[in-house]
């Protein structure tokens, strides 16, 4: 739960200041207006007062305010997006920082969220729940997906970028489909022609005889060998851009399935496409 509502320890801080007294709170900031916390408390300020004589609330407050319901709904692109104008319009509201950190870790953005909390702590770097915080972005960046890793194995062996970004069914599709394309580019095809001659003998007579020969020859080995390398390219270009979103998070990426279907003449139709999750 973003931590502007909630009461678990971990979050005490943050609702210990919404509680913060207002005249306190006015005397920090006349004594110090230009520390790290001056904007998260008159943010603050305003969460107490914004509401309470009708006045209007703050755009920022009113964007948390939207990006908490819409979380706690598990609505999760909205819930980022309205984090994203909170912290447009307070740049340093620690918490809004750490509030978008919650939603992109729910989206899958462990990059992303880990840099949030870093903002956080950037902003807040007396923070009580300062451990906790270092702990959960050593956690975060444990485990991101290296999107040139996930291309080169690819490109090493077809289906390696699958397995790399832990998707081992799409891997053995990938490596099933590039090995039958390989076992067509292999086969060889052996051919005998039997052909008849005539001759003379020595005393003039005619008379004939059967030559036989065998011809080898591998009529797939090109479209064979071409989509071999077509599968090995396209499943490191579709790992590196799924490795790519997985880090940076967003939409959620799609899923590659790979089958052989025979095509007409000699060429073997090959196909990879993207699937909904």
């Amino acid at each position: 739960m973003p931590r502007h509502f909630c009461n678990h320890p971990e979050h005490r801080i943050s609702r210990r200041k919404l509680l913060f007294g207002a005249a306190q709170a006015s005397a920090f900031l006349a004594l110090a207006p230009n520390a790290p916390e001056a904007i998260d408390v008159r943010a603050r300020m305003r969460a107490l007062d914004d509401g309470a004589d009708g006045s209007t609330v703050s755009e920022p407050m009113a964007a948390f305010r939207a990006g908490v319901a819409a979380y706690e709904a598990a609505e999760f692109p909205q819930a980022e997006a309205a984090f994203d104008r909170a912290i447009k319009g307070e740049p340093a509201w620690a918490d809004a920082y750490y509030d978008r950190a919650l939603v992109l870790v729910a989206r899958g953005a462990r990059a992303r969220a880990a840099s949030d909390l870093e903002q956080y702590l950037r902003l807040k770097p007396e923070a009580d729940d300062r451990a906790g915080v270092v702990a959960r972005i050593a956690a975060l960046r444990r485990g991101l997906l290296s999107p040139e890793k996930a291309f080169t194995l690819g490109l090493v062996a077809p289906g390696g970028g699958q397995f790399y970004t832990r998707r081992p069914v799409a891997g053995v599709l990938s490596l099933a489909g590039a090995g039958a394309a390989l076992v067509l580019a292999l086969h060889q095809r052996t051919t005998t022609t039997t052909v008849e001659h005539t001759a003379m003998d020595p005393f003039g007579n005619p008379y004939t005889y059967a030559t036989t020969h065998r011809r080898s020859e591998r009529p797939y080995a090109l479209p064979g060998v071409a989509a071999t390398g077509a599968i090995a390219v396209t499943g490191a270009v579709e790992a590196f851009r799924y490795a790519r979103r997985a880090t940076v998070g967003g939409a959620a990426p799609a899923r590659v399935s790979a089958w052989f279907a025979p095509g007409s003449g000699v060429a073997v139709g090959v196909t990879l496409r993207a699937t909904a999750p």
